[in-house]
């Protein structure tokens, strides 16, 4: 059999390139638009609870939702850390109030500090101080400013947030309140094989998100009341 001239078969070899190439770019945009859908869709069980609320996303990160709930502003949004050492990849929910707190410094406290807490401004405050009694065991508790710290009898009282578990972080800044929350980690065989961090749990349940922002509102009002108190 004779063989190609060398020019056709290049031609040939080029051309399936050419089409293994369209075929891998097809699957790796379908692939990033159903991420994307499904990332998307992370807030969707709980919209009903706001009476108005936007959505936005960038690319196939996680959305951030805006809403009002029981006349407050929320802002909502989940973030993957992948750089928590020799673990998983995690899930972190982030709610927040946004109403000026009764206070005139930041306070956050963190459980399980690994010192990669990059959604966290804890590495940030330059004052660390000593938990109450009662508080998480091995919590860091971090200020800007000591002398001037919200009412810790009153956050004493809503410390049991840290009860469960996935409880992360309570920050309390003098423009608003959060609590972060561990919503899921990846699963092992996607991450241990093609290193992607993916999540069986992706989206926030309504009964979650409501107990998140209710906790957020009873806090604000008891530091108000503390603060009017004083």
């Amino acid at each position: 059999m004779s063989r190609l001239p060398p020019e056709l078969a290049t031609a040939i070899v080029a051309a399936l390139v050419a089409v293994a190439l369209a075929i891998l770019a097809a699957l790796y945009r379908r692939n990033r638009a159903a991420i994307r859908k499904l990332r998307g869709a992370a807030f969707a069980p709980a919209y009903g609870l706001f009476s108005t609320y936007r959505v936005t996303q960038s690319g196939v990160d996680y959305p951030e939702l805006a809403g009002r709930y029981r006349d407050h502003d929320f802002r909502i949004d989940a973030i993957v850390d992948t750089l928590t050492f020799r673990k998983l990849p995690v899930l972190w929910l982030r709610v927040s109030l946004l109403a000026p707190a009764p206070g005139r410094s930041t306070l956050d406290i963190l459980v399980r500090s690994q010192n990669v807490e990059f959604y966290s401004p804890s590495v940030d405050l330059p004052h660390r101080i000593e938990p109450l009694p009662g508080w998480p065991d091995g919590a860091l508790v971090r200020t800007d400013d000591p002398d001037r710290l919200p009412d810790r009898r009153t956050i004493d009282r809503h410390i049991g947030y840290f009860a469960t578990p996935q409880a992360k972080e309570m920050l309390i800044t003098p423009k608003g309140i959060r609590l972060v929350y561990m919503l899921d980690q990846a699963r092992r065989a996607e991450y241990l094989v093609l290193r992607q961090a993916e999540f069986e749990s992706p989206q926030v349940s309504e009964p979650l998100l409501k107990d998140l922002m209710d906790r957020l509102i009873a806090l604000h009002r008891d530091l108000a009341a503390a603060r009017q108190a004083a």
